[in-house]
């Protein structure tokens, strides 16, 4: 007897769609068949192809970062699944709400050596909110226990902290669905609550604070669009506001933002004794020491406890904004000097910043970051995890620009894919990679021709690894460290672009770049320009100015 697909797996995709699922990226597989031809057949939900299974799970999690709504992955049974790790990873530690939907085989084909089988049941461990074996289609009328689940899964990867949710769905032959009418959603669905600020929590939060003589708010990554009118009462109490570039302010707002600089560069700068901070520990890791020991505020989403320095902590649970404001109506005052002495720093370390840029080489990558607004519009930009995403933090200052990265689990896989799911939302992306994180995702690119997506990719090759010489293997013989961490590579990234249908411009200076960007921005497509820049070991020297100042001593009034 033929097991009808159709009402049950019908009823898991009509409840995706009803709970506001707008998008579905599937990789060809035979076990997801009935999965894939169910979502295509689906009104509301816009079905994309991607070829293997990593770039799928990455591009779905780029568009879900930048729609913030949920998006379903696809695969089929076996390894195929397995190639969603990374991207589940970095969308449970970055808060995006994936719906991962993987086919299996029936449970009596597990274990017993079939083929493309293997154990899928809690396949990606603690790296999902909440995991779903689903029964196999039978004589049983499923649908209401579909729809169920299915609704849940929504509400669970949209509910604070968002993430991904994963429903694995045994399949037996054969998999292609019957006709039959089109399933309506059944479930009344889930409210979402936003946790009340109350007048005890808050007293806690004052009592926590106490009579605080350098105190500080900080925006990390992830931390929730701040109303200026919250951060102006925080500066009325004199408080400072340093803010990292992947909050989502970002450098928007007019704090702090040379702190990676001057903490490198002052030897005895006292150390902030409270600090509120909002979102992920900041992409400067000098600013999580120098914070290290300071008794923390941590405002963020239940559930949503993110400390690794292990501070003596108290965590304010609510919507985070709501929190942040009313705690900003009840603020100390902070002494005038603590704030006037930290923007005597940040105006010392911004005009470092900007003579160590001038006197650098002309292809020195610090230079991108410095002239970041003139080169690109207000449209997004992804940044790699390694270097990347540290020079944006110490070379740009202030503007429009919103910045993306994957630094959840900070890999350095999936950002190619990643940056067009962002372009599939946005129109339009600026992706800095540097070499070996585009050789790592090159396969990504497929996803720009397949879609007619666009972006602006640009690789800034330095032929290596160039973190690992800012890092104590740096003092390794020099043929160790080459072979083992700088990992120099002869691969012409042109080859990339004729193979993809990409236009291609490689360039040497910054006077080429901008010459570049102003031939490839307003073009539309997949366009990569590779700039080959300053050689390891020099970059690093130029980074090591930054923080050489005659003047290493705090500012005394």
């Amino acid at each position: 007897m033929t097991e009808p697909l159709r009402p049950y797996l019908g009823q898991i995709i009509a409840e995706l769609e009803a709970r506001g699922v707008r998008e579905a990226v599937v990789a060809p597989g035979s076990r997801s068949t009935p999965l894939a031809i169910l979502l295509h057949e689906s009104a509301g939900i816009r079905v994309r192809m991607a070829l293997d299974e990593r770039t799928a799970a990455f591009f779905a999690l780029g568009m879900a970062k930048a729609s913030q709504r949920p998006v379903v992955v696809v695969s089929t049974s076996g390894t195929a699944a397995a190639n969603f790790h990374p991207a589940v990873a970095e969308a449970y530690l970055s808060r995006i709400p994936l719906i991962v939907l993987t086919a299996d085989r029936p449970r009596e084909l597990r274990d017993v050596g079939a083929a493309q089988t293997i154990n899928q049941v809690n396949l990606f461990g603690t790296h999902v909110k909440w995991f779903q074996d689903l029964p196999t289609p039978g004589s049983a009328d499923l649908r209401p226990h579909a729809a169920q689940v299915a609704s849940r899964a929504v509400h669970v990867a949209m509910s604070h902290p968002r993430g991904p949710v994963h429903l694995n769905v045994p399949l037996r032959e054969p998999l292609l669905p019957e006709p039959g009418p089109a399933s309506h959603p059944l479930m009344g669905g889930f409210v979402h609550s936003r946790w009340c600020v109350d007048d005890a929590s808050l007293k806690q939060v004052r009592a926590w604070m106490g009579s605080a003589e350098r105190p500080l708010l900080a925006l990390g990554p992830e931390s929730p669009w701040v109303d200026p009118a919250v951060l102006e009462r925080f500066r009325a109490s004199g408080w400072p506001i340093m803010v990292d570039p992947l909050a989502a302010n970002g450098r928007q707002d007019r704090g702090l933002t040379r702190y990676d600089i001057f903490l490198r560069a002052v030897s005895d700068a006292p150390r902030p004794d409270v600090v509120v901070r909002l979102g992920a520990p900041f992409t400067s890791k000098v600013w999580n020491q120098w914070t290290g020991s300071s008794r923390l505020v941590l405002i963020d989403w239940p559930l949503g406890f993110r400390d690794p320095n292990h501070q003596s902590a108290l965590v304010f649970e609510g919507d985070p904004a709501e929190s942040l404001s009313a705690l900003s109506r009840q603020l100390p005052m902070a002494p005038p000097d603590w704030r006037q002495a930290l923007e005597q720093l940040e105006e010392r370390a911004a005009d470092q910043a900007q003579r160590v840029v001038s006197a650098s080489p002309a292809s020195f990558e610090g230079r991108l970051y410095a002239q970041l607004n003139q080169l690109w519009s207000d449209k997004p930009v992804l940044v790699a995890s390694s270097m990347a995403v540290r020079d944006l933090d110490s070379f740009y200052d202030h503007g429009p620009l919103t910045f993306y990265a994957n630094r959840g689990a900070n890999g350095i896989d999936g950002l190619i894919s990643t940056a067009l799911g962002i372009s599939a939302e946005s129109g339009d992306v600026l992706a800095l990679l540097g070499d070996l994180a585009f050789y790592h995702d090159m396969n990504g690119l497929h996803l720009a021709q397949q879609h007619q997506l666009n972006a602006l990719v640009v690789i800034l090759n330095n032929s290596g690894g160039g973190i690992f010489s800012f890092l104590p293997q740096a003092d390794l013989p020099k043929e160790t460290f080459e072979e083992l961490f700088g990992t120099p590579h002869r691969i012409d990234f042109s080859g990339a672009a004729t193979l993809y249908g990409a236009d291609f411009r490689r360039v040497h200076s910054e006077s080429e770049v901008f010459g570049a960007f102003q031939e490839l921005r307003p073009r539309t497509g997949l366009r990569i320009l590779e700039w080959i820049t300053t050689p390891r070991p020099e970059t690093t020297a130029v980074h090591r100015q930054l923080y050489a100042w005659e003047d290493r001593s705090w500012p005394r009034n």
